[in-house]
Protein backbone atom coordinates (compact mmCIF):
# COMPACT_ATOMS: atom_id res chain seq x y z
CA UNK A 1 0.00 0.00 0.00
CA UNK A 2 2.96 2.53 0.79
CA UNK A 3 4.68 1.23 -2.44
CA UNK A 4 1.56 1.93 -4.40
CA UNK A 5 0.45 5.47 -3.04
CA UNK A 6 3.99 6.37 -3.61
CA UNK A 7 3.86 5.39 -7.34
CA UNK A 8 0.25 6.83 -7.54
CA UNK A 9 2.40 9.81 -5.75
CA UNK A 10 -0.87 9.78 -3.15
CA UNK A 11 -0.52 10.11 1.06
CA UNK A 12 -0.30 6.99 2.72
CA UNK A 13 0.32 7.01 6.29
CA UNK A 14 0.30 4.28 8.86
CA UNK A 15 -1.33 5.05 12.09
CA UNK A 16 0.59 4.87 15.55
CA UNK A 17 -1.38 2.34 16.61
CA UNK A 18 -0.99 -0.22 13.42
CA UNK A 19 2.97 0.18 13.44
CA UNK A 20 2.45 -2.21 16.76
CA UNK A 21 1.35 -4.64 14.18
CA UNK A 22 3.95 -4.19 11.70
CA UNK A 23 6.87 -6.07 12.68
CA UNK A 24 10.38 -5.11 12.24
CA UNK A 25 8.69 -2.78 9.84
CA UNK A 26 6.40 -1.61 11.68
CA UNK A 27 9.40 -0.46 13.76
CA UNK A 28 11.62 0.97 10.71
CA UNK A 29 8.53 3.13 9.65
CA UNK A 30 8.24 4.26 13.35
CA UNK A 31 11.30 5.31 13.41
CA UNK A 32 11.14 7.81 9.94
CA UNK A 33 9.64 10.29 11.79
CA UNK A 34 8.67 11.10 15.46
CA UNK A 35 5.41 10.18 17.02
CA UNK A 36 4.53 14.26 17.59
CA UNK A 37 5.17 14.73 13.57
CA UNK A 38 2.97 11.61 12.47
CA UNK A 39 -0.02 12.57 14.73
CA UNK A 40 0.27 15.55 13.03
CA UNK A 41 0.51 14.99 9.71
CA UNK A 42 -2.11 12.73 9.83
CA UNK A 43 -4.30 15.19 11.52
CA UNK A 44 -3.70 17.64 8.48
CA UNK A 45 -4.58 14.55 6.22
CA UNK A 46 -8.04 13.45 8.19
CA UNK A 47 -8.34 17.65 8.11
CA UNK A 48 -8.86 17.41 4.28
CA UNK A 49 -11.39 14.59 4.15
CA UNK A 50 -15.01 14.43 3.87
CA UNK A 51 -15.46 10.77 4.44
CA UNK A 52 -13.35 8.66 6.65
CA UNK A 53 -14.16 5.18 6.57
CA UNK A 54 -11.99 3.30 9.21
CA UNK A 55 -11.61 -0.47 8.49
CA UNK A 56 -9.55 -3.20 9.61
CA UNK A 57 -8.09 -0.88 12.10
CA UNK A 58 -7.96 -2.36 15.36
CA UNK A 59 -7.54 1.10 17.17
CA UNK A 60 -9.06 4.00 15.98
CA UNK A 61 -8.53 7.23 18.80
CA UNK A 62 -6.19 9.13 16.88
CA UNK A 63 -9.33 9.52 14.41
CA UNK A 64 -12.11 10.35 17.10
CA UNK A 65 -10.50 10.56 20.88
CA UNK A 66 -7.33 11.67 19.21
CA UNK A 67 -4.80 14.43 20.63
CA UNK A 68 -5.65 16.75 18.20
CA UNK A 69 -9.21 15.90 17.39
CA UNK A 70 -11.27 18.94 18.67
CA UNK A 71 -14.72 18.04 18.26
CA UNK A 72 -14.73 14.54 20.30
CA UNK A 73 -11.39 13.92 21.62
CA UNK A 74 -8.74 15.98 23.79
CA UNK A 75 -7.41 18.21 21.54
CA UNK A 76 -8.70 20.93 23.09
CA UNK A 77 -5.86 20.55 24.97
CA UNK A 78 -3.85 20.67 22.49
CA UNK A 79 -5.58 23.96 20.42
CA UNK A 80 -5.16 25.96 23.71
CA UNK A 81 -1.73 25.08 23.80
CA UNK A 82 -1.07 26.35 20.22
CA UNK A 83 -0.78 23.14 18.21
CA UNK A 84 -2.38 22.92 15.01
CA UNK A 85 -5.58 20.89 15.54
CA UNK A 86 -8.57 19.76 13.21
CA UNK A 87 -12.27 19.21 13.80
CA UNK A 88 -14.44 16.38 12.93
CA UNK A 89 -17.68 18.34 13.01
CA UNK A 90 -19.46 17.94 9.75
CA UNK A 91 -17.71 15.18 8.33
CA UNK A 92 -18.66 11.45 7.74
CA UNK A 93 -17.06 8.50 9.80
CA UNK A 94 -18.24 4.82 7.93
CA UNK A 95 -16.70 1.93 10.40
CA UNK A 96 -16.69 -1.65 8.84
CA UNK A 97 -16.66 -3.86 11.76
CA UNK A 98 -17.29 -7.45 12.70
CA UNK A 99 -18.44 -6.87 16.20
CA UNK A 100 -22.15 -6.27 16.41
CA UNK A 101 -22.05 -4.74 19.54
CA UNK A 102 -20.76 -1.50 17.74
CA UNK A 103 -24.19 -0.81 16.13
CA UNK A 104 -25.74 -1.64 19.55
CA UNK A 105 -24.01 1.15 20.71
CA UNK A 106 -24.30 3.25 18.01
CA UNK A 107 -28.24 2.59 18.31
CA UNK A 108 -27.85 3.57 21.78
CA UNK A 109 -26.27 6.75 21.33
CA UNK A 110 -27.82 7.96 18.38
CA UNK A 111 -31.55 7.11 19.78
CA UNK A 112 -30.74 8.98 23.04
CA UNK A 113 -27.70 9.84 23.85
CA UNK A 114 -26.59 6.90 25.99
CA UNK A 115 -22.77 6.81 25.78
CA UNK A 116 -22.47 10.63 26.06
CA UNK A 117 -25.01 10.43 29.35
CA UNK A 118 -22.43 7.75 30.82
CA UNK A 119 -19.74 10.11 30.31
CA UNK A 120 -21.39 12.98 32.43
CA UNK A 121 -22.38 10.52 34.91
CA UNK A 122 -18.88 8.78 35.30
CA UNK A 123 -21.02 5.08 34.65
CA UNK A 124 -19.01 2.37 33.76
CA UNK A 125 -20.17 1.63 29.71
CA UNK A 126 -19.49 -1.88 29.32
CA UNK A 127 -22.27 -2.73 32.56
CA UNK A 128 -24.66 0.06 31.07
CA UNK A 129 -24.94 -1.42 27.40
CA UNK A 130 -24.33 -4.91 28.53
CA UNK A 131 -21.93 -5.77 25.71
CA UNK A 132 -17.60 -5.51 25.58
CA UNK A 133 -17.06 -1.85 25.37
CA UNK A 134 -14.53 -0.66 22.91
CA UNK A 135 -12.52 2.92 23.55
CA UNK A 136 -12.91 3.37 20.46
CA UNK A 137 -16.62 3.32 20.16
CA UNK A 138 -17.31 6.07 22.16
CA UNK A 139 -16.08 9.02 19.88
CA UNK A 140 -17.52 6.85 16.52
CA UNK A 141 -21.30 6.25 18.29
CA UNK A 142 -21.49 10.15 19.61
CA UNK A 143 -20.72 11.47 15.87
CA UNK A 144 -23.52 12.53 14.33
CA UNK A 145 -21.74 11.63 10.91
CA UNK A 146 -20.85 8.31 11.93
CA UNK A 147 -22.68 5.26 9.78
CA UNK A 148 -21.86 1.58 11.22
CA UNK A 149 -21.07 -1.05 8.59
CA UNK A 150 -21.39 -4.62 10.48
CA UNK A 151 -19.57 -7.13 7.92
CA UNK A 152 -16.44 -8.78 7.07
CA UNK A 153 -14.36 -6.69 5.11
CA UNK A 154 -13.56 -8.88 2.37
CA UNK A 155 -17.46 -8.85 1.67
CA UNK A 156 -18.12 -5.27 2.32
CA UNK A 157 -14.69 -3.75 0.37
CA UNK A 158 -15.59 -5.31 -3.40
CA UNK A 159 -19.14 -4.15 -2.85
CA UNK A 160 -18.07 -0.81 -2.08
CA UNK A 161 -15.36 -0.82 -4.61
CA UNK A 162 -17.68 -1.88 -7.30
CA UNK A 163 -20.24 0.46 -6.82
CA UNK A 164 -18.45 3.55 -6.42
CA UNK A 165 -16.30 2.41 -9.68
CA UNK A 166 -19.44 1.95 -11.15
CA UNK A 167 -20.92 5.27 -10.52
CA UNK A 168 -17.16 7.02 -11.92
CA UNK A 169 -17.96 5.17 -14.75
CA UNK A 170 -14.17 2.89 -14.45
CA UNK A 171 -13.93 -0.74 -15.12
CA UNK A 172 -12.69 -2.57 -12.88
CA UNK A 173 -9.83 -5.09 -14.02
CA UNK A 174 -9.26 -7.10 -10.47
CA UNK A 175 -12.21 -7.25 -8.23
CA UNK A 176 -11.75 -9.52 -5.11
CA UNK A 177 -13.74 -11.61 -3.70
CA UNK A 178 -14.29 -13.14 0.28
CA UNK A 179 -11.78 -16.45 0.23
CA UNK A 180 -14.78 -18.88 0.90
CA UNK A 181 -16.57 -18.34 -2.55
CA UNK A 182 -15.01 -20.13 -5.83
CA UNK A 183 -14.73 -16.88 -7.36
CA UNK A 184 -12.11 -16.14 -3.74
CA UNK A 185 -10.13 -19.20 -4.33
CA UNK A 186 -9.65 -18.70 -7.64
CA UNK A 187 -8.32 -15.27 -6.79
CA UNK A 188 -5.83 -17.04 -4.23
CA UNK A 189 -4.70 -19.36 -6.88
CA UNK A 190 -4.47 -16.77 -9.39
CA UNK A 191 -2.25 -14.54 -6.53
CA UNK A 192 -0.16 -17.30 -5.54
CA UNK A 193 0.63 -18.24 -9.13
CA UNK A 194 0.96 -14.85 -10.81
CA UNK A 195 2.81 -12.12 -7.76
CA UNK A 196 6.36 -12.63 -7.42
CA UNK A 197 8.72 -11.69 -4.50
CA UNK A 198 10.02 -7.96 -4.60
CA UNK A 199 12.69 -6.82 -6.67
CA UNK A 200 15.03 -4.75 -4.92
CA UNK A 201 16.54 -3.58 -7.59
CA UNK A 202 13.09 -2.28 -9.21
CA UNK A 203 12.27 -0.92 -5.41
CA UNK A 204 15.75 1.14 -5.55
CA UNK A 205 14.97 2.36 -9.35
CA UNK A 206 11.34 3.69 -8.10
CA UNK A 207 13.07 5.81 -4.40
CA UNK A 208 15.50 7.55 -6.36
CA UNK A 209 13.25 8.71 -9.18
Amino acid sequence: MIGMGARKKLPVLVTIPQLVGGGIVGLYIGDTITLRERAARLARMLERADVIIESAVALTQEIHDGPLERYTGHGLWSAWMGHHTYSLEGKTLVRIDLDPALEKVWNAEQGGGEVQRAIVEGLPKTKLFKVPFRMEMSGFARHEGSIPIIGDIGVVWPLIASRVAERLGICLDFLSYPQDTEAGKRMRCDIVQNVHPLDRGQMLQRFQA
